[in-house]
């Protein structure tokens, strides 16, 4: 019995501890006066200091004791920020993919130097590259630029002949 008090965890009530210890003080200064015997006397040290012990803390117990009340954050699930930004990037990740291919058509339509096949998918990159600045996956001076630049190498393919009779009918 005297074991099992001994291995119990502290009280956490200060006040309450305190009272019980000074009532074990005058008890046990109580029995010691009326106990004259060596071995009474032996035991009621014995039974004092289990009593004793029961009320100091343990260290280990005491941060057991405080890891169960205080858990440690580790949140398994994805915040809702970061479940937004996953499906945010799918989506950028799609257009941009669209984007890169309709410019690559373009590219390879005017290295074959074939102007009526690289003008038609020159207008069709640029509305995917203006409707993607739209969504705000590229920025407007970026979308200039690519733009410029196909309609630079699309016009290159442009037969000289054609300015020169929209030159003469007007």
């Amino acid at each position: 019995m005297l074991h099992d008090i001994a291995h119990n965890p502290p009280m956490t009530n200060r006040k309450l501890r305190f009272a019980v210890q000074r009532v074990l003080t005058l008890l046990c200064s109580f029995l010691v006066s009326l106990l004259q015997t060596m071995q009474l006397r032996l035991l009621l040290c014995g039974c004092l200091a289990l009593a004793a012990q029961a009320f100091v803390p343990v260290p280990a117990a005491r941060s057991l004791q405080l890891s169960a009340q205080q858990p440690a954050i580790s949140m398994t699930a994805a915040t809702k920020a970061t479940r937004t930004n996953r499906r945010r990037r799918e989506y950028n990740k799609m257009y941009k993919s669209e984007m890169r291919t309709a410019i690559r058509k373009v590219l390879e339509s005017s290295k074959a130097g074939d102007y009526s096949d690289a003008f038609p998918k020159l207008s069709t990159a640029m509305s995917i590259i203006d409707k993607n600045v739209k969504r705000g996956i590229v920025h407007k001076n970026t979308a200039a630029r690519k733009k410029s630049q196909l309609t630079l190498k699309v016009k290159a393919l442009e037969s000289p002949a054609a300015p020169a009779e929209e030159a003469v009918e007007a």
